[in-house]
């Protein structure tokens, strides 16, 4: 129950559904879910420890908003984090995995011609978590996780900072790397993605 809520509010932020510094109200999500305030309450919880929402003791708990620093930031650390990834998994991505980033990047391609950030996000972010399923390293995989949704809720946000040229240019290396089975080749797609212009103001 509690997965299904956490899912659910999770899904709602990364569409746009819940906007960052909206407030939610725990009773008014379990009657939407239908379901307790217990397990939703639960789910705000992971979601806190996620760096989604944030929360105010006897105040608010909201959205989180990811200021572009932060989203900067966090971008260091998972491009930092997926290296190790890149390290220990490149060679064991099987094939179905491949073949759904393919189609992650051509709809990623897609969006980006229509400006449709939210899409946009969501197969950039379904791009580079395909090969999450062939680590074996549980914490990389925590750590991981715990980073790519901040950067994604952040990266809404800056569609004219964010250069999607060279960041379609870096999904198609990666795919290259797969074919190649060059896992530096796949490092290097990750360093065109580390520098990738975010402003760094607050």
């Amino acid at each position: 129950m509690v997965a299904r809520v956490f899912d659910r509010i999770l899904e709602e932020i990364h569409l746009g559904k819940l906007e960052p510094g909206e407030r939610i109200v725990d009773h008014v999500l379990a009657q939407e879910f239908g379901v307790s305030r217990t397990p939703v309450r639960e789910a705000l919880q992971r979601l806190r420890e996620l760096g989604v929402v944030e929360a105010s003791a006897s105040r608010y708990t909201r959205v989180a908003v990811v200021t572009p620093k932060e989203t900067a930031d966090a971008l260091v650390v998972w491009t930092a984090l997926y290296d190790a990834l890149i390290d220990e998994a490149h060679s064991r991505i099987s094939r179905e995995s491949r073949e759904l980033m393919v189609q992650d990047h051509e709809k990623f391609l897609e969006a980006v011609s229509r400006s449709d950030m939210q899409s946009v996000a969501i197969a950039n972010l379904s791009f580079f978590a395909r090969p999450m399923v062939a680590v074996e390293n549980s914490l990389l995989i925590k750590a991981l996780s715990s980073v790519v949704h901040r950067i994604q809720l952040g990266s809404l946000h800056l569609p004219d900072y964010i250069d999607f040229d060279e960041l379609g240019r870096a999904q198609k290396m990666f795919l290259e790397s797969l074919e190649r089975n060059d896992p530096a080749l796949a490092n290097e797609a990750i360093q065109i993605i580390r520098y990738i212009r975010i402003p760094q103001e607050s």
